[in-house]
């Protein structure tokens, strides 16, 4: 279901660029600081996150690589249609089909919704992209509507090597011109896989990291492997929860266990890092290390085991990232803190502003 935080977000406040291109630095977006005790909030700069940390509190991020995970091609037939890779399953993929503009328009400036349909996809049909990368279709996803499965004909090296000939960045109406896909990328992104930047991360710089070190703030790094966040259709969005692989090092595992046993407070860096972790919790906070494939979904109501605070993004109204947020604090503190985002012109999206949720130093939740 879609968050019960409900909210209108003036165009102005998406942000359509990186904040490179607006004259920032990274680690200048602005950052908005809730307190889970008191849902009181204040204003600051990215910059500023050492200071509003404690010596003793550990910085969880994921280090997933954005894959070029937007493919324009043909069918057999010579029709047009985009495709997003949304999750690798195997030797599969899951794919979201989508229809392309007729009148020459830049397809990722046109809503989804307001597309033609994507051609009909049976199984067995052949589809051609740029540089030479073909696939087959291999019938419709079994839970999700929207998506097909699809096979690649090159795999490996092969494959990562002809997505970047022929991919680019998925990216949405509110960004009104491409960018290249270092834009999209953290600076922890090492492991290939997400279809989307896991954006939380972005604003860090090795200033940051410096500055953070200095301070005696620890930090840890995961894998997972986001998927699309939006598939176009709303009862999907509401319902379907993807399937994605994560993985917890032993180094994290060990970061986590030695930042709770100390009484500092766990952070996660997005809220991919907070399914991750809960997922490999155990009942007394402990992480587990290992590989697995978290389907969790965390609302009002979920006990957090492992992580205390929160560093992300802001969420687009109604959004099921909303209702993540929900098990750090309550809706009304929640609302508070978008009306105040609001009311000082914080920017949206993944080139956009923070959010900070954060216990009080000493305590974990």
């Amino acid at each position: 279901m879609r968050s019960a935080v409900r909210f209108t977000l003036p165009p102005e406040l998406e942000a359509g660029a990186p904040p490179e291109a607006r004259g920032l630095r990274r680690d200048h977006v602005r950052l908005l600081l809730l307190d889970r005790a008191t849902g009181a909030v204040s204003h600051h700069r990215f910059h500023e996150l050492p200071r509003l940390l404690g010596p003793g509190d550990l910085l969880v991020v994921n280090d997933s690589r954005t894959l070029p995970a937007s493919l324009l091609g043909r069918t057999a037939a010579g029709v047009q249609l985009e495709i997003r890779l949304a999750a690798r399953a195997g030797e599969r993929w899951a794919a979201l089909p989508l229809g392309v503009p007729t009148d020459g328009r830049d397809p990722a400036l046109v809503p989804t919704d307001a597309r033609p349909p994507a051609p009909p996809l049976p199984p067995g049909e052949r589809l051609s992209f740029a540089g030479g990368l073909a696939a087959t279709v291999l019938g419709r996803h079994e839970e999700a509507a929207p998506l097909v499965w699809l096979a690649f004909d090159a795999d490996g090296e092969r494959l990562a090597e002809a997505l970047h000939r022929a991919g680019r960045p998925v990216r949405y109406a509110y960004v009104p011109q491409p960018w290249p896909l270092h834009h999209y990328q953290t600076l922890f992104a090492a492991s290939p896989g997400s279809a989307e930047m896991a954006s939380a991360g972005r604003p860090f710089t090795l200033q940051t990291l410096r500055s953070l070190r200095e301070r005696g703030i620890a930090l840890a790094t995961i894998s997972l492997h986001a998927g699309l966040s939006t598939y176009g259709d709303p009862a999907t969005d509401r319902r379907f929860v993807p399937a994605e692989p994560y993985q917890v090092p032993a180094a994290a595992a060990a970061a986590v266990a030695a930042c709770r046993a100390g009484g500092g407070r766990v952070v996660a860096v997005g809220t991919t890092v907070v399914r991750a972790l809960e997922t490999a919790a155990g009942d007394d906070g402990g992480v587990a290390a290992g590989a697995g494939v978290t389907r969790l979904r965390i609302g009002p109501g979920h006990r957090l085991r492992a992580v205390g605070g929160l560093l992300t993004g802001l969420h687009e109204p109604e959004a099921s990232h909303l209702d993540l947020l929900g098990a750090f604090v309550d809706r009304a503190a929640l609302e508070r803190a978008y009306d105040a985002a609001l009311a000082a012109g914080y920017l949206w999206h993944e080139f956009g502003d923070v959010c900070l949720v954060l216990p009080a130093p000493g305590r974990r939740a």
